[in-house]
Formats: structure tokens, sequence, C-alpha cells
């Protein structure tokens, strides 16, 4: 038979969004642009999010995000660059802070005031014949205001909470950057030594360098070559060697956080990635 204790999960949630979305363009000259823009998006709370929230709490609530942008653009045979400046302010972000409902699922959170800001740079050069150098880097800041941790207390079994204040949002690297150097020695055969780099990132919201991923750069050397025959009429194979020269490196992790016997302790898992390995791949276009 079915347990009468089954908690009822069942639920009905309405929401009516607006979205606005404004914007002014200048082309100062034919190979130049300037814009300026305004958004609004809204998105409402999954459904883990309702399931797993405490019963003895407010349910989730929408989120809101404000989003300025101011960009410039210019393009040239040899050169071409681009700036874009933006400022995304949230309300109401949902995000983890350790709070766990009564059978200990984490929950999703409303965090009163967060934001990211920051610059995002591209260029694309023609350094020799058939040889150009594509590059691309984030600087940002990603913070929540006014942040609020809890964690477990094996000891009481409650949860010990701590204000933070602003602390970064988690898996928010300050620095993001990419490089392609692309060579075309013939028509349709080129090369490409990829390279990226991504800065220290947190693994919760709490800012603490213990909880952390470091900063990894990793490159990939990639061939790409197509013909035509009279049964495709295109085929395209590609080879690649990613991570050529085998750096370590995590690009994910999981952590809990506890207290016992007065001493805060935690677990975690890290999730390394390959080392040097190969890839070929084959396109047919009919």
């Amino acid at each position: 038979g079915i347990d009468d204790d089954l908690r009822d999960i069942t639920q009905k949630h309405q929401f009516n969004f607006f979205n606005p979305k404004l914007g002014v363009f200048y082309k100062p000259a034919d190979n130049q642009n300037l814009y300026l823009s305004f958004a609004t998006a809204n998105r409402e709370p999954n459904r883990s999010a309702y399931i797993d929230a405490r019963q003895d709490a407010e349910p989730p609530v929408f989120e809101t995000m404000y989003d300025w942008e101011l960009g410039y653009e210019i393009k040239s045979a040899l050169f071409s660059a681009a700036v874009n400046f933006y400022s995304m302010n949230y309300k109401n972000q949902l995000v983890l802070t350790g709070e766990i409902n009564d059978v200990g699922n984490p929950i999703m959170t409303n965090v009163d005031e967060s934001f990211r800001r920051g610059v995002e740079l591209q260029t694309g050069v023609a350094l020799i014949r058939n040889l150009q150098w594509l590059a691309n880097a984030t600087f940002s800041q990603n913070k929540i205001k006014d942040f609020t941790e809890y964690v477990d207390n094996w000891d009481t079994w409650e949860q010990e909470v701590f204000s933070l204040g602003t602390t970064d949002i988690a898996f928010s690297p300050n620095l993001i950057a990419n490089s392609q150097l692309v060579y075309e020695p013939v028509k349709n055969l080129n090369f490409a030594f990829v390279s990226s780099y991504v800065g220290k990132q947190f693994i919760d919201n709490t800012s603490n360098n213990d909880r952390s991923l470091d900063a990894y750069f990793v490159n990939n050397l990639k061939a790409d070559y197509s013909f035509q025959t009279n049964l495709f009429n295109e085929i395209a194979i590609h080879l690649m060697v990613n991570n050529l020269f085998n750096e370590e490196y995590e690009s994910n992790a999981w952590v809990y956080s506890y207290i016992l016997g007065g001493e805060r302790y935690k677990m975690d898992g890290y999730f390394p990635q390959a080392g040097r390995h190969f890839m070929v791949g084959v396109d047919l276009k009919f």
C-alpha cells in the first residue's frame, strides 16, 4: 500500500515575466561599431528547487537579472578588435549556501544581491601570409553580497551559521583567456594551435582557498583537411592532440563541510582531466 506519511509535493506556480531589451547602435565609420544595451531577464526556479525546499520556509522565488553592456568593434583586412564592458546585477539569484532540508538534501537559496561585472576583449591579426592569430579574454568580478553559510554540526545535529559578507560566486574565475594560431599552407588544409587559460575558481560560495580549483593552462593541436569526391560533396578529416603538454589539472569538484568535536572538516572530490590524448574525426557531406 501507499505510505500515508509520504509528503505531498503537488505544487502550482505561475509567472508573468516582462523582459524588455533596449539598445543604441552607432557606426562612426564603415569598419567600426559602437553600441550600448540594456536587458532584463527572469528565470523561474527549477523543479528540484521547489521539491527540496524546506517545508517550514517560504518557497524559492524567481531570479531577475539586469544587464548593461557597452561595446566597440573595429575591423580591417589585417586586424580586428572588440571590447565589451558588462554589468549583470542579480536579484534573488539561487545559490547553494550549505543549508539542507529535513532529509539532508542541499537546497537552493535566494540571495538578495549578487553581480557579475567585467570586460571581454577579442582580437584577430593576420601575422604573415596564411597565418593568423585569434585571441579573447574575459576579466571579471563575480560576487554575492552579504553571503550566509550553513555548516552541519555533527555534535549537535544542527547547522552553524556564518555571515561572510561579500564572497565570490562558485565556479566563476576572474580570468578566462583563449588563443588560436591558425596556419593554412594550402587551400582546405589548416593547422591550429589552441591555448586556453582558466583562472582560479572557488568550488563553493565562501571564497575559501581550501575549497578551490587551481588555475590551469591547456594547449591543443588540431589539423583539418577537406576535399570533394564524386560520391560526397565534401569529406572533412580532423586530427586532434588534446592537452598537448600533458598538463595535470581538474576542471570540476564538489565539497561537503561539517563540524565534529568543535573542529571544522570537509569531504571533497576533484575531477582530474585526461592527459595527452588523440582524436580522429571524419565528416561526410552529401
